[in-house]
Parts: C-alpha cells; sequence; structure tokens
C-alpha cells in the first residue's frame, strides 16, 4: 500500500505552485485558483487547496486546516545535500533531524506548512 495523495493548505496557490513545481519540481497537473494545485509526486499525487474555499465545499468532504500542517516527501539519501542547497538557493533556510535510521532536511513552504525530504530508511522502509 502506498499514499494515494496528501495535502496541505495555502492561500496564496501562485506562490505555492512556486515553490511546489518551481522548486521541489513536481509537475502541476491541475491549477485552478483560487481552489486549488494538483502536482504529481511519484506515484501519488500531492493536493494543495485553499481551505477558504474548499472547507465550505456541499458537493465533496469538505477539505480545510488551520496553522501549519506536515508533508514527508521520500527522496535518496545521496540527494539530501542538493536539496539543501536548492532550498537555501531559492530562500528556503532548512534544518536536519537525525533518526535511528538516517535523517531528514525540513523547511517550511511559503504558507509555513512543514516540508520534510527523507529517505525511506528512515521508517525502516526499503
Amino acid at each position: 500500500m502506498e499514499v494515494l495523495e496528501t495535502a496541505v493548505y495555502a492561500e496564496d496557490l501562485e506562490r505555492a505552485r512556486a515553490f511546489y513545481e518551481g522548486v521541489l519540481g513536481l509537475p502541476c497537473f491541475q491549477f485552478k485558483p483560487p481552489r486549488h494545485a494538483f502536482f504529481r509526486a511519484g506515484k501519488g499525487v500531492f493536493l494543495v487547496f485553499n481551505p477558504h474555499y474548499t472547507a465550505k465545499e456541499e458537493n465533496l468532504p469538505p477539505h480545510g486546516a488551520q496553522g501549519s500542517v506536515h508533508v514527508a516527501f521520500k527522496v535518496a539519501e545521496e540527494e539530501l545535500a542538493h536539496w539543501a542547497e536548492r532550498l537555501q538557493e531559492a530562500g528556503f533556510p532548512v534544518w536536519w533531524a537525525d533518526w535511528p535510521q538516517g535523517k531528514s532536511l525540513y523547511t517550511r513552504d511559503p504558507e509555513g506548512n512543514l516540508v520534510e525530504l527523507a529517505p525511506a530508511t528512515i521508517w525502516g522502509l526499503e
């Protein structure tokens, strides 16, 4: 079983798209401001919703959150240094966490959501 989809929330979808597509390189396959931006993330999808629109929906289960949420993207351990450099060059501070089975790289997206890049080995996977 794999993650089918996961979501974060952002009011400014242009800035969110610039970060997730422009900095992280996730292909945006559906961009419908002011409601949402959808991205491919490996075999799954990554969704960015504007909660001011999706928390009030009646036809679908409402999507929305207040405050920072967390997403972790799987990357190879040998790519972490590259991602740290790329994020810092784009103006996003990074920090690290050491785990018993590896380490994670963290930053925050333009809306303040916690974005983690880590190898699957931190969870004993692969």
